[in-house]
């Protein structure tokens, strides 16, 4: 038996057992819905509200300590608890399920057990991740076209020349890439109830103007859709609570980008012959105004820093690559984040540069400062 295949199968063994274990790891928590809450046993955290949370059901044996900021998967809680290294954490779940005291045969039915647990697990799981593919091409689908002439897509022009960046003046734009919608629930603030460790909507989020933008594969598969929502109130993104964003992304977002623009050859990945220099970056307006300066490349924005690591710069559309670096990545934590996005586009073999505006926060903030 392979070094993996043992460790997978002790830890869909300890999945099996994920209330024991958190019973002996963490024996002053207790099962609340789907969640095991405790207090943290490393940080002492006993005069303050239970803040570490590990997953019942759905993702079983992730875990997160939201005071300390730790998290990890099964073998990682026992890593994380008992403060030892991954070959201790290993033979501690040897001992929780009894592994060394099994006779052959019985050892051979765990690993059966186990593997046929992993296999449906694996099944599920990709049927969840194909059934929200589809909601993310539904919810994409739900606005109108870019092209059209509706009310929503006026509304949403308004709001880009007001970032200094009119839709109609992006050389080589993918027309596919948007849609408009006049009513999208902002699902953020949506109401739930937990029943039975299951979370069920009560009352939808409020509907406002939005702009939806797809995020496709490699393949150009939709994989996961970014919503702009607006004020109803003026062309400007919608004003929102401090822990609220005007942006979300639903769907599988990793790995998919936010084709922009096409370069001169104005085709897409699946059909461009010619490579070509990709200008990689964050948002959507960022990248508009980086299209708009730069019509000889294609244009990819990512959604997140850290989606653009998974960006698939190896393509034989991409000649080399230019990673536009926002100016608000200075704090240590960024710093780290950005070398290990630069790190994986490096993989790919292409030449890499990055550039950064020299005023505000990105590109978008230059042209805007150009254009008053």
């Amino acid at each position: 038996m392979t070094r993996d295949r043992d460790t997978d199968d002790i830890k869909q063994g300890l999945k099996r057992e994920i209330k024991g274990l958190c019973k002996k790891l963490l024996p002053d928590g207790r099962e609340q819905g789907r969640l095991w809450v405790s207090h943290n046993p490393v940080t002492a955290d006993y005069d303050k509200s239970p803040e570490l949370k590990v997953a019942l059901t759905r993702d079983i044996g992730a875990w997160r300590c939201w005071r300390a900021d730790e998290k990890g998967d099964v073998i990682g809680l026992i890593q994380y608890v008992k403060r030892c290294d991954f070959r201790e954490a290993m033979d501690f779940a040897r001992d929780f399920l009894g592994i060394r005291r099994m006779t052959r045969e019985q050892y051979q039915r765990f690993q059966q057990v186990v593997q046929a647990d992993r296999q449906q697990e694996d099944e599920q799981a990709e049927q969840k991740r194909l059934k929200r593919l589809q909601a993310a091409e539904r919810l994409f689908n739900q606005g109108y076209q870019d092209g059209a002439g509706s009310a929503a897509e006026a509304y949403a022009l308004r709001y880009f020349a007001a970032r200094a960046i009119p839709l109609e003046t992006i050389p080589n734009r993918d027309r596919s890439t948007m849609r408009f919608s006049s009513a999208t629930e902002y699902w953020r603030r949506a109401e739930y109830r937990n029943d039975g460790g299951r979370r069920i909507k009560v009352k939808p989020g409020p509907e406002y103007p939005a702009i939806h933008t797809a995020m496709r594969t490699d393949s150009g598969q939709i994989a996961a859709v970014h919503c702009t929502f607006l004020s109803p109130l003026g062309p400007k993104k919608l004003p929102v609570g401090k822990d609220e964003s005007a942006k979300l992304m639903f769907g599988e977002a990793k790995g998919a980008m936010i084709r922009i623009s096409h370069g001169p050859e104005g085709e897409p990945p699946e059909t461009a012959m010619v490579p070509h220099l990709l200008i990689l970056c964050e948002g959507i307006e960022d990248g508009l105004s980086l299209a708009r300066a730069c019509p000889e490349a294609r244009v990819w924005a990512a959604g997140s820093l850290s989606a653009m690591a998974s960006a698939p710069v190896w393509l034989p559309c991409v000649s080399a690559v230019i990673v536009a670096q926002d100016n608000d990545w200075s704090n240590k934590t960024a710093e780290k984040q950005f070398q290990r996005v630069l790190e994986a586009l490096a993989a790919a073999g292409k030449p890499i540069t990055t550039i950064a505006s020299h005023v505000g926060k990105d590109f978008n903030d230059m042209a805007q400062e150009g254009d008053e």
